[in-house]
């Protein structure tokens, strides 16, 4: 598809979803044996990330796409009806990618406490799109639920899923509360699969918890999750393996597991989806990942390689669901932001009859998604050649061994050093005999090491103390790391 072309896409999946002929409860995505299930039948759920905002005015308010998905910046409609069709339009499109799934940002989870307010307030536009807050109390919050309950019968029409991202924050209740009226409104809505309950606590959780704090913290959230929507699924989005220092994967209490892998270094991607297949024993998926392309500095073509071996290896390597960070490129002023999307800024794309045109070019990334069978058998979940050092670096190491209290080798253990001032760091895993290499381009101040189901042992370094050895590389020998198993942790293989 050229650029600036006009496109037309047959629609070939636009369906209602399909009830199954069994009682109401077998709507909903379940998940036995490890894997989705929808009416009985495998399901890979294959998302597309959605921001989607509210649009208010003095007396109502509606659901609007993105306002930065446009060239503008702008809302191109100002009305309730106007706007949902052009969400309409851009489900549809999704659907005709591939996508069978659409995690939903932005106006689920843009909440905000005010000082001195009671109540929770929306990052919300008012009229073509002045940035402004929406107070979620009294007829205002029986308006906005109105305004997502039409996204989600808009969803259930073209036969998507939706896994909403909410936030929730730790000792303020305030939020908790918001989450469980969603989750009554929506607790007979089968295309609701699931909810997302924390984005990215490796950068969004204010505290260094202890890994027993976060089990309790999501075990309270999962306990009401099955009173208040005991049919829809729950997870939480990790930033990938540096979480296990706090939020360990195989202590929380959540249906499944959803890492956001990004290419910060060579082959990053892949080689923690082969870490999530060895370590994690809850089902897990795909929740963000992308690779920037703008066709000029880097070419689509290699945003579409990207995109089949990283689903590739998600699937090989055990994952059961991949999702694409996001809907279409914007204006946010880095480049790894801006071009991730799997449809550009330019030209237009014509979703159906009867639907508004929407901006944008669909790029060939969608090929990915479209012609992916995840009914194929899966190859190798590869462990690449620079597992266990992504950048090449050999400025400097950490060298020692982790072992269990037993004295045992404790393989996929993860190693973590930064610079004096905490602003760069790296990380690595253990070996099958504890061992470890841990590189970088300077010499190390601090460290930390944990691994899943184990304690976390941290402690500084100092940098004359680095000793240059036959390899001419400055290293500094930890010896051997005790971890503690922690006894509130999923057993292996569970």
């Amino acid at each position: 598809m050229g650029i600036g072309r006009k496109v037309f896409i047959p629609i070939l999946s636009a369906f209602a979803l399909v009830a199954c002929s069994r009682p109401a409860t077998a709507d909903f995505i379940t998940l036995k044996n490890g894997h989705f299930e929808d009416c009985g039948r495998r399901f890979f759920p294959l998302a597309v990330n959605y921001i989607l905002h509210l649009q208010f005015e003095d007396s109502t308010c509606w659901a609007a796409p993105f306002r930065n998905y446009e060239r503008n910046d702008v809302f191109r409609f100002n009305h309730r009806d106007s706007s949902l069709m052009l969400v309409k339009a851009e489900f549809e499109l999704i659907k005709q990618m591939g996508f069978n799934t659409v995690r939903l940002v932005g106006i689920t989870s843009d909440l905000i406490m005010t000082e001195g307010d009671s109540a929770l307030s929306l990052r919300a536009q008012y009229g073509f799109g002045t940035d402004s807050l929406y107070r979620l109390s009294g007829d205002q919050s029986r308006r906005y639920f109105n305004a997502l309950n039409d996204v989600v019968q808009l969803a259930e029409e073209t036969g998507l899923r939706l896994i909403l991202l909410v936030k929730l924050v730790p000792g303020q209740p305030e939020y908790e509360a918001q989450w469980l009226k969603m989750a009554d409104r929506f607790r007979d809505d089968p295309a609701v699969m699931a909810y997302d309950f924390f984005n990215e606590p490796l950068y969004f959780d204010i505290h260094d918890r202890p890994k027993r704090e976060v089990h309790e913290l999501v075990k309270g959230w999962q306990e009401k999750m099955r009173t208040h929507a005991p049919h829809q699924l729950s997870t939480i989005g990790l930033v990938g393996v540096p979480e296990v220092f706090a939020w360990d994967p195989n202590v929380l209490a959540v249906d499944f597991i959803s890492f956001h892998p990004y290419e910060y270094e060579p082959e990053q991607v892949r080689n923690e989806l082969y870490w999530y297949g060895e370590q994690v024993d809850k089902p897990w998926i795909i929740g963000e990942t992308s690779l920037p392309a703008d066709n000029d500095s880097v070419p689509y073509a290699d945003q579409l390689a990207f995109a089949r071996n990283t689903l590739a290896q998600t699937v090989a390597c055990g994952g059961v669901g991949y999702s694409w960070w996001q809907f279409k490129d914007v204006k946010w002023g880095k480049f790894h932001a801006d071009y991730m999307g799997v449809m550009n800024q330019q030209g237009w794309t014509e979703a159906g009859p009867g639907l508004p045109r929407v901006e944008g070019t669909i790029k060939p990334v969608v090929k990915a998604f479209q012609e992916f069978d995840p009914k194929a058998k899966p190859g190798k979940c590869v462990m690449l050649p620079n597992y266990y050092n992504y950048s090449s670096l050999h400025g400097a190491k950490l060298t020692g061994r982790l072992v269990n209290s037993d004295r045992r080798p404790v393989e996929g253990g993860v190693i973590l050093g930064w610079n004096e001032g905490w602003t760069r760091s790296y990380y690595t895993t253990s070996k099958a005999d504890g061992s470890f290499e841990l590189y970088g381009d300077f010499r190390f101040h601090h460290w930390m090491v944990s691994a899943t189901r184990y304690s976390m042992v941290r402690g500084d370094c100092f940098p004359n103390e680095f000793l240059t050895g036959k390899d001419s590389i400055p290293s500094y020998y930890l010896g051997d790391l005790v971890l503690e198993k922690v006894g509130y942790a999923n057993k292996p293989g569970k």
